[in-house]
């Protein structure tokens, strides 16, 4: 049963204890209610079921209670306690009651109520076809005794609407649901105090809520709205229900996260399951077990995990039974979360319970058919409904058995496959870890012949210049010192990479805040990579007209250092000792630093007829410590750290591998 049923069952017994509790002799023979309707009462406020079952029946064969009260009282009690198969019984005595000998109005009140839980609980167990007839058959008895229309009733409109609804009569639902809708306006003209407020909020909440289980979800939101208005009223009623307010707020928000979910709006869904949340209705077991279905919706498998667990204590205190309709509701949903969370040892525990407890389901559930088919059928149709209804579940074991197995197939096929995923991604980190000790070890390497090379030259040179009694033209005193500035010069840019690398790894903002011109950079650039005194090769600046009084806001010694860096690339690939065997040594190679705009960015673009770079590793070169040639001077940074230097800033490097006569770098600024 859902706990809307609950809800509904626990509003007419408080009706029923309200009605009773407020009896005094004069009105007691009004409609027929005496002191045994009290006493029922009192024991109903104290929630003591049991005992309540033990009265009625005494009262009963004492006299003093007619057994159309008796049932009503019972049967509330036993849904209350979740033991529906002693409902039926008690319903199916119901059934063959007739309704002219019904002596008093508390009676005939006892009689609809009681028939509309009947009704109710043959929808919730998706008997909807029996729900229909039994609906028909006692709005045909209750009209044959002279009394008003049953299936008018807000409450019953809804049922017969829900019920046709599920079996594919669209337009039929629309007529029930608009007659229900108009039965509650009536009810509300007449009485609008906090428990009709509730009632009919609760019928306009299962309204809403099948025609989302039904994926009708744009019919949902008018119903949503209709809520609102009454939980709107119920706040501003003089004497409000704090407790009807909280259920209903906690109903209406749920409602409204499923509906908002199915439509995308995301955000909103998120605000209203807060809103649901923070009611007290929320806190209550059920509910937090039935919570689950907005946190499946939303793939939060692990959090629906988590409340799952108090599942088998919330069924046990509920007395809920393992049958067939509790373990779709709530085992089968428990295995799913628990699957869908990696939890697979308790996923694979569930499907156990599943398994041993199918065959005591389906007993009871052949019992319960059974009695069904029995209240409906006359004697001479038995057998034939019986074999049928055999067949029939026959059939369901078979779907049951195969639905088991097939869950447990798909539970060992995921576990088979996480593992194996799991192993391969344990493989692909063994290797990446290796890859990155190898380069981490090649960059150690690298740093050190780095340093090393320009410290034995200052080193060498000034063991000489310190040696006495050495005599040292100015030619070469001029050369030694100008060897010294020039290997200095190379610790230090090393150094400043190193800086450089630190700084993009710790992903500091860097500050824009210079207002320069393009050409103030590409010269910056120019000069710290020293490019026009590379003898090898010629160099070109060219910028695009219009650019000369242009100035944009950018960091220009970042800006700069990135262009460099580029530069210095350009210098060292086009180099004569870059070119292998293979390749055809030119006797002068050219580099070019064009300058444009293009819409809101500026490019520095870098073209050399160097060695250039395969196609393959164009994203490669960008990798920390990558060098194509291992056989080449440098640490394998500076494409790296330029790259991260220009994106800190909202720009970017690419490389443009249509460029077929060496290298093409593409360095872009917002503008």
């Amino acid at each position: 049963m859902t706990i809307k049923t609950l809800y509904l069952f626990l509003g007419l017994l408080l009706t029923a204890v309200m009605s009773c509790s407020r009896l005094q002799p004069s009105s007691s023979n009004d409609k027929g209610y005496n002191s045994a309707d009290t006493i029922v009462s009192d024991i109903g406020d104290e929630r003591d079921f049991e005992r309540l079952l033990v009265v009625c029946d005494s009262m009963e064969k004492a006299g003093k209670l007619p057994k159309v009260r008796s049932i009503f009282y019972s049967s509330i009690a036993y849904n209350l306690m979740g033991q529906y198969r002693q409902s039926l019984q008690l319903y199916y005595e119901l059934a063959k009651m007739d309704v002219s000998k019904l002596q008093s109005e508390a009676d005939l009140e006892c009689y609809i109520y009681s028939y509309k839980d009947y009704v109710r609980l043959l929808c919730d167990m998706r008997r909807y076809d029996r729900a229909l007839r039994e609906a028909y058959n006692a709005d045909h008895k209750l009209r044959a005794a002279g009394h008003e229309s049953f299936v008018s009733h807000h409450d019953i409109a809804q049922i017969i609407g829900e019920s046709q609804l599920c079996l594919g009569q669209d337009a039929e639902a629309a007529k029930s649901f608009q007659k229900s809708l108009q039965s509650i306006k009536a009810r509300l003209a007449k009485h609008a105090d906090p428990l009709d407020l509730r009632e009919c909020q609760k019928t306009i909440n299962a309204i809403a809520t099948v025609y989302m289980r039904c994926r009708q979800i744009d019919k949902a939101a008018p119903w949503i709205a209709r809520e609102d208005s009454l939980y709107a009223l119920a706040v501003a009623h003089p004497r409000p229900d704090s407790i009807y307010l909280d259920e209903m707020k906690a109903e209406i928000s749920y409602c409204r996260a499923m509906l908002a979910h199915a439509q995308g709006r995301t955000a909103e869904a998120e605000k209203a399951y807060a809103d649901y949340l923070s009611t007290q209705s929320a806190k209550q077991p059920g509910n937090i077990i039935n919570s689950c279905r907005y946190l499946m919706a939303t793939r939060r498998y692990d959090e629906a995990a988590r409340k799952m667990e108090m599942l088998d204590a919330f069924m046990s205190e509920s007395g809920y039974e393992p049958d067939l309709e509790n373990i779709g509701r709530f085992m089968i949903p428990k295995f799913h979360v628990n699957l869908m969370a990696g939890r697979r040892d308790s996923a694979l525990q569930v499907a156990t319970q599943i398994a041993m407890a199918y065959d005591s389901a389906l007993v009871h559930q052949k019992k319960i058919d059974a009695d069904l088919i029995s209240t409906v059928y006359d004697t001479e149709g038995k057998e034939r409904q019986i074999a049928e209804q055999r067949a029939k579940l026959s059939q369901q074991r078979l779907f049951y058995i195969v639905v088991v197995m097939i869950i447990l197939i798909v539970f060992f096929l995921t576990y088979t496959i996480q593992r194996n995923r799991a192993f391969r991604k344990l493989k692909l980190a063994n290797e990446r870890a290796e890859e990155s000790s190898r380069m981490k070890t090649k960059f150690i390497q690298q740093i050190s012949h780095e340093v090393r090379t320009p410290l034995n030259v200052i080193s060498g040179f000034t063991q000489v210049l310190a040696s006495p009694n050495i005599e040292i033209s100015s030619d070469d005193l001029q050369s030694i010192s100008q060897k010294i500035v020039d290997n200095s010069e190379r610790i230090t840019r090393l150094v400043d990479k190193m800086l450089d690398l630190s700084e993009v790894y710790s992903n500091k903002n860097i500050k824009i805040s210079d207002t320069v011109k393009p050409a103030d950079i590409a010269d910056l650039a120019i000069v710290w990579s020293g490019i026009r005194q590379a003898r090898h090769l010629g160099f070109e600046l060219q910028q695009q007209p219009g650019l000369e009084s242009l100035t944009f806001l950018t960091n220009q010694k970042k800006a700069a250092k990135a262009l460099a860096m580029l530069l210095d690339n350009a210098i060292k690939f086009t180099h004569p000792l870059a070119f292998t065997a293979q390749q055809e040594r030119p006797e002068r190679q050219h580099v070019a630093l064009c300058i444009s705009r293009h819409g809101q960015q500026l490019q520095f673009v870098v073209e050399d007829t160097g060695i250039g770079v395969p196609p393959e590793q164009a994203e490669n070169i960008f990798t920390e410590f990558v060098q194509l040639n291992e056989y080449t001077d440098g640490t394998g940074l500076g494409l790296s750290i330029a790259r991260s230097l220009v994106r800190h800033m909202g720009g970017d490097i690419t490389l443009d591998t249509s460029y077929a006569p060496g290298a093409r770098f593409v360095m872009t600024l917002p503008c």
